[in-house]
């Protein structure tokens, strides 16, 4: 991997990318999923550092193997991803176009995503992959996951010529094995392995050979998707049997079998519920009708089996992108969270262990509702009353969590009921968005869901429900979308003005907001939320962080000023230097083009007002300075103010690593304004050296000669020379050369 890093840190740079990147493959195509491919190959480095990728990005999908989920190549591959899931969601040349340069780059990673991108979307771009397909794809470990879901997902779309093409690459497979004792047992074990996507969808053909390697070589391993897999804990996850093996039983073998397996306790590594339950997920993604007619069955068996169903369902629904029995699901559903015997388990069942209990089943239930309730892909509206009745009764039996957390979003979308409780807002958003589709009134859904919130809010105001809390600042936006009166009425329940702990869990879920709304803005400020969160000790960082950017924004959209009684203005004149420097940075990252904007005005009427308080006062904050520096990108006119206030900055612009910054942007400036240039120049050189990036120096130094500041580029380098540096030696050589060259008698044709 390269070592480039970029302005944003990885955190930072999925904020930005995730909700964003498919809107910009949708809109940009090919120009945005070039751009994000192209950044993510600087992340990667060369094609041969790739060659190892399956090692830190197990699956081109979001998936629990991930290990390396929050670094920044991985935040840019779900962008790239995405991007190119917007751009080829219908099938024109320009899809195909993208995915073919997908497919047929030299980095496997971009590769695997094209091949992720061909199974999401086969019927718009599927031909891409037959036209691309290349032998090492089949054979090859860094393909594997991408190329064995492709196989499940798309084979019973497979034309008469593309399914031989298929079955040609699978019987003409010859690996490089090593061993030559066992060539033929592994070609045929790795047949056998690409045959298995392809078992249970619709051809006798594949069928049939597919179980005569099963006959002579064995099931598949656990997770046949993936050639290793990591497991938690010490107990393995192992099944006691595969998933086409379930799916070859009758109704009655299948209840018989389930009901008769009992783990064994003296074997450490032996098959277990867990391990059995993950087999009943992969045989609901592999059948062709996701186990439509065997639903039902589920609803007596042990809670590990309902768990590896609703998981296999969900995964079927939400990953696969293929369609599940609603009517039978939500049935088992109802009759899961019905029966007496639900309530009696949560009330016993601490939510610990390894094996799945039935709070495992909650948090399947509200993944696999969550799932249904997308904007692209979502269930019929008339199932939504069936939805609201299931997890009402699920809200209603799980206890509410009283504790504060330091992590209380965290904490909220991972636990049980924190997951049914997003999943039952979701739900009452897709309502809502079909009623607004349909030009209806807001009334019949919130006589719906009003009287869950109500309730909810009710606990959580007394303290004694964190999930909602945190639930609550991190939707509030969605809450006025459903009902205005009753967000704004209830705001200051929702940020606690009566709870310390609930109004913590609300400001760390408002860090997730990422809209600026004026109502929203006015709320927080009229009940000092935002202020508190500016000040406030013991929270996440990213709360504060969030709060000054709102901040900021509410500056640049006219809804806060600098002058007057505002938060703004009052971290100005008591040059708050954390918070202003927080302010610089997320200015910096608004910059677009190169113009003049109002935006960019704004930003340097606030920089300039900064600077004189710094003057006035007279006060020593380089960190502030350093953060002001990096606001040079905003500088187009280098009038006597903007100068001031960068010859004051640019002495401490190292200090928090923005010297790159400023000299980057002084070399953009030194042609127009080259005396400015230098006096800026020298100032930063009184704080430090220079020296990165080094092309910036060389350029600033040589455009200020050819803007006729000769003496002082040649005076500059000799600074350099003097402080014992050798980075401007040449550039001192070249300038005194085309000097002698201009001064030659021939140069005047004498």
């Amino acid at each position: 991997m390269s070592d480039r890093t970029g302005l944003l840190d990885s955190y930072h740079l999925s904020e930005v990318l995730k909700p964003s990147a498919r809107k910009l493959g949708e809109r940009c195509g090919a120009a945005a999923v070039d751009m994000l491919a192209r950044r993510l190959t600087e992340y990667i480095g060369s094609a041969e550092d790739d060659k190892y990728s399956y090692i830190w990005r197990s699956a081109i999908e979001d998936h629990e193997q991930d290990a390396h989920k929050e670094e920044a190549r991985a935040v840019l591959v779900d962008a790239v991803r995405d991007a190119a899931l917007g751009a080829t969601s219908t099938g024109s040349p320009a899809a195909l176009s993208i995915v073919k340069s997908l497919l047929q780059s030299p980095y496997p990673t971009l590769t695997r995503v094209g091949i992720y991108v061909c199974g999401e979307h086969y019927g718009a771009v599927g031909a891409a992959f037959w036209e691309c397909a290349t032998e090492s794809w089949f054979l090859e470990v860094p393909y594997w996951h991408e190329l064995y879901w492709f196989i499940n997902k798309a084979f019973s779309r497979f034309s008469v010529a593309q399914r031989a093409q298929f079955l040609g690459f699978v019987e003409k497979l010859k690996g490089d094995w090593r061993d030559e004792a066992r060539r033929v047992e592994w070609d045929e074990t790795h047949r056998r392995d690409l045959l298995h996507p392809a078992f249970g969808l619709g051809d006798s053909e594949v069928d049939e050979k597919y179980q005569g390697l099963v006959e002579r070589w064995g099931p598949v391993r656990n997770h046949p998707d993936f050639h290793t897999y990591s497991t938690g804990g010490w107990v393995g996850d192992r099944s006691p049997v595969a998933s086409d093996a379930l799916l070859g039983m009758s109704d009655e073998e299948l209840v018989a079998f389930l009901k008769g397996f009992v783990p064994d306790s003296r074997s450490w590594d032996g098959p277990t519920y867990r391990g059995l339950a993950s087999s009943i997920s992969a045989a609901v993604r592999a059948s062709e009708d996701g186990l439509a007619g065997r639903i039902g069955l589920f609803a007596e068996l042990a809670r590990p089996y309902q768990h590896g169903l609703l998981r296999g369902l969900k995964e079927r629904w939400s990953d696969d992108k293929r369609d599940i029995n609603w009517p039978a699901t939500l049935s088992l559903v109802q009759a899961i969270v019905s029966a007496p015997a639900f309530r009696v388990d949560l009330a016993a069942d601490q939510a610990e262990g390894w094996e799945p209990s039935v709070h495992w089943v909650v948090s399947d239930i509200a993944d696999l509702l969550k799932g249904a309730t997308g904007i692209e892909r979502h269930l019929p509206s008339e199932f939504h009353k069936s939805c609201l009745q299931v997890l009402r009764v699920v809200l209603d039996a799980t206890p509410t969590d009283a504790r504060e957390s330091s992590d209380a979003v965290s904490h909220a979308i991972n636990s049980p009921r924190g997951r049914a409780l997003e999943s039952f807002i979701l739900l009452a958003l897709a309502m809502r968005r079909e009623e607004v589709a349909a030009t209806r009134s807001s009334g019949e859904t919130w006589l719906a869901v009003g009287p869950v919130f109500d309730a909810e809010l009710v606990s959580s105001e007394s303290g004694m429900n964190a999930d909602f809390a945190a639930m609550a600042g991190m939707y509030c936006a969605n809450f006025h979308y459903l009902s205005a009166e009753w967000t704004e009425t209830n705001f200051d329940r929702l940020f606690s003005s009566t709870s310390e702990a609930a109004w913590r869990c609300a400001v760390q879920g408002f860090a997730y907001q990422r809209h600026l709304y004026e109502w929203l803005f006015k709320r927080l400020i009229t009940g000092g939320h935002l202020r508190r969160m500016v000040y406030s000790e013991g929270l996440p960082d990213q709360v504060a962080e969030r709060a000054l950017q709102f901040l900021g924004l509410a500056y640049l959209e006219g809804m806060e000023s600098l002058d007057g009684s505002g938060l703004l203005s009052e971290l100005v004149s008591e040059l708050k230097a954390k918070e202003l420097s927080q302010l610089c940075w997320f200015f910096c990252t608004l910059r677009g083009k190169d113009e003049p904007s109002v935006r960019a005005s704004k930003i340097l009427v606030f920089w300039m007002k900064v600077a004189e308080r710094v003057r006035v006062n007279r006060a020593d904050v380089p960190e502030l300075q350093s953060a002001l520096s990096q606001l040079a990108v905003f500088v187009h006119d280098l009038t006597p103010e903007a100068v001031s206030a960068l010859v004051d900055a640019a002495p401490h612009a190292q200090v928090r690593h923005h010297g790159y910054m400023l000299v980057q942007n002084l070399a953009r400036l030194a042609t127009q304004y080259p005396k400015e240039v230098v006096t800026i120049f020298r100032a930063a050189m009184s704080g430090f050296l220079p020296d990165y990036r080094k092309e910036d120096v060389i350029g600033c130094i040589n455009r200020l000669a050819e803007a006729g500041e000769v003496e002082e580029a040649e005076a500059i380098c000799n600074a350099y020379a003097a402080r014992g540096s050798t980075l401007l030696k040449d550039t001192y050589a070249a300038l005194r050369a085309r000097q002698r060259s201009l001064n030659s008698p021939d140069s005047t044709g004498v």
